[in-house]
């Protein structure tokens, strides 16, 4: 929560992979950088961890940044995808989505929404401080990609049904739909999510909030829940954690606007 935006064609269209909570070891390391914590030495060990390729940096860069100005001459994404996963790791494009130069960070993220797995997610959340718009809003699309193929193809489905709903103000169908899919995939964070946009379009602030929370426990990237966490607190009266809650997403984009805006009129209250 709130609604995912539109998502483009071109990072829907992606093989699936089961959902998992943040494990230990190199994915919290890349947490970790996230929020400043390691120096960018440490993140790339950490991605290479993850399954980062030898190749050369250099070598690296440049092939991704050519795969990139092919896609964007041809606008053939199908060709772009069979190049990068004949040649990249998600580790790799990681670790480019940080160190590359913008070009190579804007292929990354591209390569990354149409492939990449949870496995990516933390790595991902980090182009959202990119200092580079365009990066910084196709790491949104990549997130909600990976976040809505994060589970078993069936289930995958099943939560594009509950969105459907959602966005058709079907909100009460859509709050069954979701008991069923979190029944099955208990783990699936995306599926409380699309529970707790259900859950205020009710009017229910509160159980959408407890959702908000669940999503957070399992993915503490989810801007989305971050946002319609402190807008349930709003709602329910409780300005000074919509506060905190507002800042904390703020930590994780601080190039919002809206964001900004929010915490200033709070604050100034």
């Amino acid at each position: 929560m709130p609604r995912r935006p539109p998502m483009p064609s071109i990072l829907r269209r992606a093989p699936s992979a089961r959902a998992r909570r943040p494990s230990t070891g190199p994915a919290i390391a890349l947490g970790l950088a996230l929020f400043g914590v390691l120096a960018p030495a440490t993140f790339c060990r950490a991605a290479r961890r993850l399954g980062a390729s030898p190749m050369p940096e250099s070598h690296a860069i440049a092939l991704l940044v050519d795969y990139f100005e092919t896609y964007r001459r041809d606008q053939d994404i199908d060709a772009f995808r069979r190049s990068v996963q004949a040649r990249y790791t998600e580790g790799t494009l990681g670790r480019l989505l940080q160190l590359g130069e913008p070009q190579a960070r804007r292929a990354a993220v591209l390569a990354l929404g149409l492939i990449g797995t949870m496995r990516s997610n933390a790595a991902v959340a980090w182009a959202l401080r990119d200092a580079d718009p365009i990066v910084r809003d196709l790491a949104g699309n990549a997130l909600w990609a990976i976040w809505f193929r994060a589970d078993s193809p069936e289930n995958n489905a099943t939560l594009e049904e509950v969105h459907d709903l959602n966005n058709r103000g079907r909100h009460r169908a859509a709050e069954a739909l979701a008991d069923r899919l979190i029944d099955r995939a208990p783990d699936f964070a995306e599926a409380y999510n699309q529970r707790a946009i259900a859950r205020f379009g009710l009017a229910r602030y509160a159980d959408s909030a407890a959702d908000c929370r669940r999503v957070l426990e399992r993915n503490p990237y989810h801007f989305g829940a971050l946002s319609g966490l402190a807008q349930c607190d709003l709602q329910l009266g409780h300005r000074d954690e919509a506060l905190k809650t507002f800042r904390r997403a703020l930590r994780l984009q601080p190039f919002n606007q809206g964001l900004r805006r929010a915490v200033a009129v709070l604050e100034g209250e």
